[in-house]
């Protein structure tokens, strides 16, 4: 008879750890979505409330020309630009935990460097054309 209750406290801790997991996942999921957020300008297109274009000398654009405002336009693509990055360099690190499929390992790594490389590259172009 003991070793039946222990056996359903086991299975109790079994079943906390499980949905302790999955909490665990999600928030993890949702920090990362609020970071990129509040790093790609949410903040600040909740606060300030900006167009979608600009108007501008030459005409209408979507890339505010200066350092300290922005188009929603351009903190959307700003938060997918820094999602891409973020998705290459977890791929990256996925990749490392693959041990028996080396052709899976070597598509994820080069799956990841070209999300990476997107992510860093597309901002960089979006900063020097603001400037």
């Amino acid at each position: 008879m003991a070793s039946t209750s222990g056996k359903a406290k086991d299975t109790a801790r079994v079943h906390r750890s499980k949905r302790y997991e999955t909490l665990a996942s999600y928030s993890v999921v949702m920090v990362v979505v609020f970071t990129i957020f509040i790093i790609g300008g949410g903040v600040y297109d909740i606060i300030e409330n900006p167009g979608a274009v600009v108007q501008t000398s030459t005409g209408v654009s979507s890339i505010h020309p200066y350092f300290g405002e922005q188009t929603i336009n351009e903190s959307l693509v700003s938060m997918f630009l820094y999602g891409c990055g973020f998705l290459g360099v977890l791929l990256v690190y996925r990749s490392t935990k693959i041990m028996y499929d080396k052709q899976k390992a070597n598509l994820n790594i080069m799956i990841g460097m070209g999300l990476a490389m997107v992510g860093v590259a597309g901002a960089y172009v979006l900063l020097s054309l603001k400037g």
